[in-house]
């Protein structure tokens, strides 16, 4: 017998067969690790959020151990991305993995340093930084990554003002002109064209400049460069590409710098999933050991061809959806079965959830594999949608083969664990969900659904006006 246990109260359960990774099916229903999700719904409530610890410390060992083995050059550092998973317990599971993080903005900066994160082991990233966000992550003690020349002019005047050194790196945008694939994001254009049209990124023409005045100013130590390609394509080749376009324009700049060279390379996020639900076809990834033979040796021979010896340099990336998405899940419950047969036969699954709350099911057209968590083993009998509860057409999964369905079922949305939880939002005045984290047979709530109150709060009762 195996015991399920919650922060109040156990439930006992029974040991089954493997359903895969930490999912794995016992006795018809759908558990995670050591949990039945059915006994998990039935504590926490639905909607929910649920991330297995053990899919998560086996991603990132598994990630970094893939870039070690192609990066023999140095070191090889993970910067888990903040914006992926905002949780806080999650990002301290993160911390005793010693991996740093990149984040966006004073907020970010703020919750990584509230959970622990060693101030030199992030990244302050993003476009158009303010002072405000530059001064915070100086006085932490982070990296400022910066995007244009406006932007070391704020790390000078925060170092001079602060009388703290700016530790720096030039985030770059390269030309990647063996880019020439369809991007699967958008279709109708290039990749090079598709990331041409993401803003952030200094051109490498203008990077020399803004590099030599980052050397000479005593209050500043530039210490690298990084890029980001984002989730384009899941052909390995393509990340090759990406790695040989990046190292080549690494090459230009230390020659333009020399005798100055990069202590490290940040490589960016991007990487998809291992069931890699963005994907247009809803194909599986690869391994994520094939992008990692793709990105280590095309960097390190664009560096060596342009006469740069990488020997020494550590190697950043800054995971998102390869790190986050399969340990997640997302569960809810069936509120009615709802059918018509004129003009067109249809079965609608109406659950107590919404797209707003798995909004890459919009934002990137996702599709995360819908499971019947209480008849996982049971033969589909009919052809369904999949819906959710906002007044929008809300359509969680399309045409899904279903076995017998009845109100009170469990549905998981599987590979939830990235951007679902951080990007939720509050249409139809919904409450967004808690999020439950499993280690083993031990279940916790680390993050409570949301209130009425707490949406509501930001009104404020009609006063007196302030003419302007």
């Amino acid at each position: 017998m195996r015991w399920c246990m919650f922060f109040t109260g156990e439930v006992r359960l029974m040991h089954g067969e493997a359903f895969g990774g930490a999912l794995r099916s016992v006795e018809g229903k759908l558990w995670c690790e050591d949990c039945s999700t059915i006994a998990i719904a039935s504590h926490f409530g639905t909607p929910l959020y649920v991330m297995s610890e053990a899919q998560l410390r086996a991603n990132c060992r598994r990630l970094r151990a893939a870039f070690t083995s192609h990066w023999p050059a140095g070191e090889v550092q993970l910067l888990a991305s903040l914006k992926a998973n905002v949780v806080g317990a999650v990002r301290r599971i993160l911390n005793q993995e010693g991996t740093g993080c990149d984040v966006f903005g004073s907020h970010e900066l703020e919750a990584a340093l509230r959970s622990g994160v060693p101030a030199e082991q992030i990244s302050v990233n993003g476009s158009a930084k303010d002072a405000a966000v530059i001064d915070a992550g100086l006085r932490a003690g982070a990296y400022l990554t910066l995007d244009s020349e406006r932007e070391l002019d704020l790390a000078i005047a925060a170092a001079e003002r602060l009388a703290k050194r700016a530790r720096v790196r030039l985030r770059l945008r390269p030309d990647y002109e063996r880019l020439m694939q369809a991007s699967d994001f958008l279709p109708d254009m290039t990749i090079r064209d598709a990331a041409q049209l993401y803003k952030p990124g200094i051109e490498p023409s203008a990077a020399i400049g803004i590099a030599r005045r980052a050397l000479a100013h005593r209050g500043v130590e530039l210490t690298g460069f990084m890029t980001h390609l984002g989730r384009h394509s899941a052909d390995p080749r393509v990340w090759a590409d990406m790695a040989r376009d990046f190292g080549e324009v690494v090459a230009q700049l230390c020659r333009a710098l020399s005798p100055w060279r990069p202590r490290e390379l940040d490589i960016g996020g991007g990487l998809p999933s291992a069931h890699d639900p963005t994907s247009p076809n809803r194909a599986p990834a690869r391994d994520i050991a094939a992008y990692a033979e793709a990105i280590g040796p095309g960097l390190g021979a664009a560096l060596t061809g342009g006469g740069v010896d990488p020997r020494g340099i550590v190697l950043q990336i800054e995971p998102g959806r390869s790190l986050f998405a399969d340990a997640g899940l997302h569960l809810s419950r069936v509120r009615h079965v709802k059918r018509q047969a004129r003009p067109v036969s249809r079965t609608w699954v109406e659950l107590d959830t919404t797209e707003m709350f798995l909004p890459d099911l919009v934002w990137e057209r996702a599709h995360f594999r819908p499971v019947f968590a209480s008849r996982v083993d049971a033969e589909p009998i009919q052809q369904v949608e999949i819906v959710g509860i906002s007044c929008g057409f809300d359509i969680l999964a399309r045409d899904v083969p279903a076995p017998a369905v009845e109100a009170g079922d469990i549905v998981a949305f599987l590979d939830t664990g990235a951007y679902q939880d951080a990007a939720a939002s509050n249409f139809n005045l919904l409450a967004r969900p808690g999020t439950v984290l499993i280690d083993g047979s031990l279940a916790r709530l680390v993050k409570r659904a949301e209130t009425l109150d707490e949406v509501l709060a930001r009104d404020q009762p009609l006063a007196q006006g302030v003419r302007l």
